[in-house]
């Protein structure tokens, strides 16, 4: 986490610099701009009355070189200098210093457009220029070092409030950094304890928003795997429960044989007893695995348009005996459905389990109602029966491996309901169940078959 801080410290550190850098060349080009629009005013200041005193005494007959020997003495007075000029030539024709006469004044810009810079003597002069006329043009020229006194104010003040700048945006980056690194850190810390078989480890909320919702996608992670865990514990309890009554039957039954403490017609019967517990054993174990190959996806697995209606008639059939001994009549009322998308015998088997749950929970005498209709692109069909209901609260247990509600012998192994959710599933729709007045409702739910276009 060390070297993440200081990776983010030199990355804001990098922003500010870049900032600074940034902002210095704006505040630069902004202060160029001034200089050059105060020296522009700063020098038309000076020239409009040397002007007029030169353009009064031109007017009065004087020459204008005349007049501006006369005034070379209020010109060096405010740091300025005054030439004449041949308009078309720009040959120097009178120079108040006296140093450019007979020479080409150039016109170069200085950075404004009606400021221009000429050099004399390893010194740089900014002037300005007005026609007088047949006489010529007039030039009022300032050294430029006389205007650096704006910059030479600015620049300390300038320089502070960088380096103050600088020292904040430090502090702040060392303080970002800490608060997105400590979260981090605490998130590494106790995924590390979790890792090291501490499921109740939970870290806190707290950094910018995406760290916290990095924090908030651990921890449901985290209690996803707790509650994963703990239902893989509960269900090695419930199978090792399970497993033990008839295991212990046969080790006993068998035990007794052997030890010829069993004799005569008693010796069948406790094969018998051997055999069923055998059976339910087998039954119990390939349920487990017809479950654990749905819910993984594997096994053999066609997916084509089955005809719904067909499939529920098809397990009414199967169970047309059953229900017989069992004196309970089913009442199905299954029309034309649309088809769904998925395997034919894992769908059969899924409306067998369903109907066969409901019959066993049917007294005799009972019906057992089946009920389909298709609405808002799904398929939707209602076992009713009229037994003792569901227990309060086990709406959803009741699709649990191994539980078995009240009534059902030992020959069931709580593995049906489980089954039948998970082919549901697997076929994208689901299973509920709901208690009636008078017995239980479960409700089948598959989505309807896409319609393929040629």
């Amino acid at each position: 986490m060390d070297r993440v801080a200081t990776r983010l410290f030199l990355s804001y550190l990098l922003v500010v610099v870049v900032g600074l850098v940034v902002s210095s060349v704006l505040i630069g080009s902004l202060l160029v701009r001034f200089e050059n629009q105060a020296t522009r005013q700063r020098l038309l200041g000076i020239e409009q009355p040397i002007f007029n005193t030169v353009q009064n005494g031109v007017r009065q007959g004087r020459t204008a070189q005349d007049v501006i020997q006369s005034i070379s003495d209020e010109a060096r007075a405010v740091d300025a200098r005054v030439l004449l000029i041949a308009t078309q030539a720009r040959r120097v024709l009178v120079d108040s210093e006296g140093h450019l006469q007979g020479q080409i004044l150039p016109q170069t810009q200085s950075g404004d457009a009606e400021v221009f810079v000429f050099r004399d003597r390893d010194e740089d002069w900014l002037y300005v220029q007005r026609a007088l006329g047949p006489v010529g043009t007039l030039v009022v020229a300032r050294p430029r070092a006389a205007f650096n006194d704006i910059v030479r104010q600015l620049l300390p003040s300038i320089l502070i409030a960088a380096v103050a700048a600088a020292l904040v945006a430090l502090v702040l980056a060392a303080l970002l950094a800490r608060t997105i690194t400590r979260p981090v850190g605490e998130l590494i810390r106790v995924a590390g304890r979790f890792a090291g078989g501490d499921l109740r480890a939970r870290v806190g909320l707290g950094g910018p928003h995406e760290v916290r919702e990095l924090g908030r996608a651990f921890n449901d992670m985290a209690a996803e795997v707790e509650r994963a865990r703990g239902t893989e514990r509960a269900f090695l309890a419930d199978l090792s429960h399970e497993l033990r009554t008839p295991l212990t039957s046969i080790q006993g039954f068998s035990q007794a044989i052997v030890e010829g403490e069993v004799q005569g017609e008693g010796v069948g019967w406790a094969a018998r007893t051997i055999q069923r517990e055998a059976r339910r054993l087998i039954r119990m174990v390939e349920g487990l695995l017809q479950v654990a190959r749905i819910e993984s996806g594997t096994g053999p697995e066609s997916r084509e348009n089955v005809p719904l209606g067909d499939i529920v008639r098809g397990a009414v059939a199967a169970l047309e005996v059953q229900a017989r001994e069992a004196e309970v009549t089913i009442h199905p009322d299954v029309g034309e459905l649309p088809p769904v998308l998925g395997d034919a015998d894992r769908l059969s088997q899924l409306f067998i389990n369903v109907l066969d749950n409901a019959v066993k929970h049917s007294p005799k005498g009972a019906s057992v109602d089946i009920g389909a209709a298709a609405q808002n692109g799904e398929v939707v069909v209602n076992v009713r029966d009229r037994g003792r209901g569901i227990p309060t609260g086990a709406e959803t247990r009741v699709f649990e491996r191994f539980y078995r509600g009240e009534g059902v012998g030992r020959e069931g192994t709580g593995l049906g309901l489980a089954i039948a959710q998970a082919i549901a599933e697997s076929h994208g729709g689901h299973i509920e169940a709901s208690n009636l007045t008078d017995g239980a409702e479960f409700r089948v739910v598959l989505p309807v078959a896409r319609p393929t276009s040629r």
